[in-house]
């Protein structure tokens, strides 16, 4: 993705799209700052169940518990965010759908319509080129995102409540859970992550992709 010598690049799109103004209904956009917040709490996921596995090779030091705690509250301030914040956009959508959202949709429009025009200025081959890179990208994403993860994505808050669940219970009783459901949730912590920053880079490479590929059609036309 690398600046070209035509002046088109995904750099520059990247860019062009971060400096659009945000519209009445910009709460639906995910938030670059939750991203260190979801990273910490799989740390915390991490950091709360590997002492209860740790148990059942070694012997139980007092810093597992110590650590086995914070990483429970790092777990909770750490997801916590993101789910409080998707209950109000979920909310507010139901509410205010007919208001925000419609002007959010014009909004949106007539930002494209710029993009748009920027990038008909480029020769036909080049947004050809561009365009075929993203969608090749694109699949690759799907696939590795397929490979590691399954559609774990597709669960939504399932899979961290689920291992959150097992937290708690190895919090109040370190060895009444067997060593395979923390295995399990270790698994659905790391397999989380990926599968929530591959699908943000999905949808970010799809935009890319419906740009040029409108852009291709105005040329077209």
């Amino acid at each position: 993705m690398a600046m070209t010598d035509e002046g088109l690049s995904f750099a520059e799109l990247e860019k062009r799209i971060r400096a659009m103004p945000d519209g009445p209904a910009a709460i639906l956009d995910m938030p670059r700052w939750l991203i260190p917040f979801t990273v910490a709490g799989v740390i915390g996921v991490i950091a709360g169940l590997l002492p209860s596995l740790l148990i059942e090779f070694l012997e139980p030091q007092m810093w597992m518990v110590y650590v086995s705690k914070a990483g429970l509250w790092i777990a909770v301030l750490g997801f916590a965010p993101e789910f409080f914040r998707g209950i109000a956009v979920v909310a507010l959508g139901f509410l205010r759908w007919k208001s925000d959202q419609v002007k959010q949709l014009d909004h949106d429009l007539v930002q494209f319509r710029g993009l748009i025009r920027w990038l008909v200025e480029f020769p036909r081959d080049l947004l050809e080129e561009h365009q075929r890179f993203a969608r090749n990208v694109q699949n690759r994403l799907t696939s590795k995102l397929g490979l590691l993860a399954g559609s774990i994505d597709k669960l939504g808050a399932i899979p961290i409540l689920l291992v959150l669940a097992i937290q708690l219970k190895t919090y109040f009783d370190p060895g009444a859970v067997p060593y395979w459901q923390i295995l399990v949730a270790l698994f659905l912590a790391i397999t989380y992550l990926i599968a929530w920053v591959g699908a943000h880079m999905r949808l970010r490479v799809q935009l890319y992709e419906v740009l040029l590929s409108e852009a291709l059609a105005k040329k077209g036309g």
